[in-house]
């Protein structure tokens, strides 16, 4: 027997590759894909097991954009700073940003993927949506959580990227039951909390996300796809225009040790 004989029951639909070809979900890298696809196809594509319509690849073309930069977030910092420690190692630097993608700051859309894939699998099962709305907000607020989706530290009067994105849904006419669901949390949100909450740049994207066939498991993995680009954009400017010497200065006199009187 071979040494290098494979167990049968290994095995993927991803991709395949020999030789002389590589497949991406049965299609052929080269003939089919390359020069006649979008990346944003071909990882819908990849992501879902089918080649996505051209709205549906519109709407996720905008999510992708929408988060690509949001300033010198602590994704951001973390990548140039990291870049500057070990400038050998570019693949290092974008990961310590992509590690900051969390429940709070950029990956924060997965938690409003979940949230209204539940209020649909709920009315899939006879509840009005109202109701499974107010059933899973309650269940967030009354032990004191955040809302996913919903608010945002510096667009406080309301994220302008959320309103383009529904509205780019809305002309490709992909927007359906999720982005209902999704506009009755923000109204029933403001009802249950006494606060305006305004709908975020994530939580939109977990809408339209859902629309196209991404389960919320795979949302995060979305903004990383995104904000990748805008990682290696910082890495390039502080090749250029550090500014890590200046934060590492700022820290040190920062944490400076006092005399004892």
């Amino acid at each position: 027997m071979s040494g290098r004989s494979v167990p049968l029951e290994i095995g993927t639909a991803v991709g395949a590759a020999d030789e002389h070809h590589v497949r991406v979900r049965g299609l052929d890298l080269v003939d089919d894909l390359i020069g006649e696809l979008t990346y944003t196809e071909v990882a819908l594509l990849a992501v879902t097991g089918r080649r996505p319509t051209p709205a549906e690849t519109k709407v996720v073309d905008a999510v992708l954009v929408s988060l690509l930069d949001h300033g010198l977030t602590p994704s951001a910092l973390a990548a140039r700073l990291t870049f500057w420690s070990a400038p050998e190692a570019i693949q290092g630097a974008v990961a310590a940003g992509l590690l900051g993608a969390g429940s709070v700051l950029l990956g924060s859309m997965e938690g409003c993927g979940r949230l209204l894939t539940d209020i649909a699998d709920q009315v899939a099962s006879g509840a009005e949506a109202r109701d499974a709305v107010d059933t899973r907000l309650r269940a967030i607020v009354d032990v004191g959580g955040r809302i996913p989706g919903l608010g945002h530290s510096l667009h406080r009067d309301g994220d302008p990227r959320a309103g383009k994105l529904l509205a780019v849904a809305r002309g490709q006419k992909v927007a359906a039951r999720h982005v209902e669901h999704l506009e009755l949390v923000v109204e029933r949100a403001a009802a249950l909390t006494g606060k305006a909450l305004p709908l975020n740049a994530t939580g939109a994207a977990a809408a339209l996300l859902l629309e196209v066939g991404v389960p919320w498991r795979l949302h995060r993995g979305f903004a990383l796809m995104s904000r990748t680009a805008g990682l290696v954009a910082h890495v390039g400017e502080e090749l250029e225009s550090p500014i890590a010497p200046a934060v590492r200065a700022a820290l040190r006199a920062a944490s400076r040790i006092e005399p004892e009187v």
